[in-house]
């Protein structure tokens, strides 16, 4: 059998089973699993023997070959001059805070546009007004009622707007 006549196979370790393809096809399918392949067993993160080639999915949690490598843990030390150890994981920032503080912020923010989309448009007017930052009689004016009446309304909204979010505060 020549080359031009050889069957070529892509093996899909999962379902253990070989499926034909096109030389091309084949080419195209391990060009990138061999150069995945290749870095790992540089690092000494593989350690796949050249007649299971062909097995590598680039799943390496899996993996029976799957090795360690130069990979260390977070927990790992190293001395400096003065003699003094220190862990890795000690100069890592602390970005988990500000993901947790933008977590809040985003949850902060759903809860402020759906509190204030379920508001009747009269109570609405009367937070604009408030961020217009008008004074009392202007403001008022402006929704065409009464200053004691603007009072009592503006102190109902507040007040409706912080029990339903006393949560988050």
């Amino acid at each position: 059998m020549t080359n031009q006549e050889k069957q070529h196979y892509i093996y899909l370790r999962s379902t253990k089973e070989r499926i034909p393809c096109t030389e091309q096809e084949f080419h195209d399918y391990y060009r990138d699993i061999d150069a995945f392949r290749k870095k790992q067993q540089r690092h000494g993160r593989c350690v796949c023997p050249a007649a299971k080639r062909l097995d590598c999915d680039m799943d390496c949690a899996t993996c029976p070959f799957s090795r360690a490598g130069d990979t260390l843990s977070l927990d790992y030390t190293t001395t400096n001059d003065d003699g003094d150890e220190r862990a890795w994981l000690d100069d890592l920032p602390d970005v988990f805070a500000a993901v947790d503080v933008a977590a809040e912020e985003a949850e902060l923010l759903d809860a402020l546009h759906l509190l204030l989309a379920g508001l009747t448009p009269e109570d609405m007017e009367i937070c604009k007004t408030i961020m217009a930052d008008l004074s009392e009689r202007a403001a008022a004016a402006s929704l065409n009622i009464s200053r004691k009446a603007f009072l009592y309304r503006r102190d109902k909204v507040l007040t409706h707007l912080k029990n339903s979010l006393k949560n988050f505060l």
